[in-house]
């Protein structure tokens, strides 16, 4: 009967170690997947932060580039708001010119002109008591191929010259925006 209980202890004893043996390999094999799954899941937590951190990121650098670009057009509109109101000035200048002003200004345009062909004034509406005053009276006279006629250039001041139906615009607002087209880029380079 020893002989049975000792052999009973030793398949008992086996049992429990190949027992023991298969729930080590169980247990190595449950923290070996237990590990894999933690790697996975902290790369693909890394993997997360870095996409989350990169559209941040660009999302910064989008609103970033969208406030620089209002502030650019802010600053361009009021350089521009200053580049109108130097040219409307300088038609206010020109409006409100003396007798001897204008006179210099119509001797100057007068000069130009073929001498030898007629030439018609047609004064603008702001510039018609301009034309009648002594000085331009003079050089009017001193200048017998220009007649001034009876039109005039509602709201305009200067004057156009025509001469075989043609119109040469010397109206003064029309003159700045030619100069307006012309300066602009340098008047800007110089503001900006």
């Amino acid at each position: 009967m020893e002989d049975i209980r000792v052999l009973s202890e030793q398949i008992l004893t086996r049992i429990k170690q190949e027992g023991q043996s298969k729930l080590e390999d169980y247990q190595k094999d449950a923290d070996e997947r237990i590990t894999g799954i933690t790697q996975k899941l902290l790369e693909i937590e890394k993997k997360e932060k870095e996409l989350i951190t990169a559209q941040m990121n660009h999302e910064f650098e989008r609103q970033k580039q969208t406030l620089k670009n209002e502030q650019r057009n802010e600053i361009l509109a009021k350089k521009q708001t200053l580049l109108n109101s130097i040219f409307d000035q300088a038609i206010s200048e020109l409006e409100n010119w003396d007798e001897a002003s204008f006179a210099n200004f119509l001797t100057g345009v007068l000069n130009q002109l073929d001498k030898n062909k007629g030439w018609t004034l047609v004064p603008g509406e702001l510039s018609k008591d301009m034309i009648q005053s002594n000085q331009v009276a003079e050089v009017l006279a001193q200048n017998s191929f220009v007649t001034v006629s009876d039109q005039i250039l509602k709201n305009k001041a200067g004057f156009i010259m025509q001469q075989g139906g043609i119109d040469y615009n010397f109206c003064f607002d029309v003159l700045i925006n030619e100069l307006k087209k012309d300066f602009s880029p340098q008047l800007a380079m110089l503001a900006f």
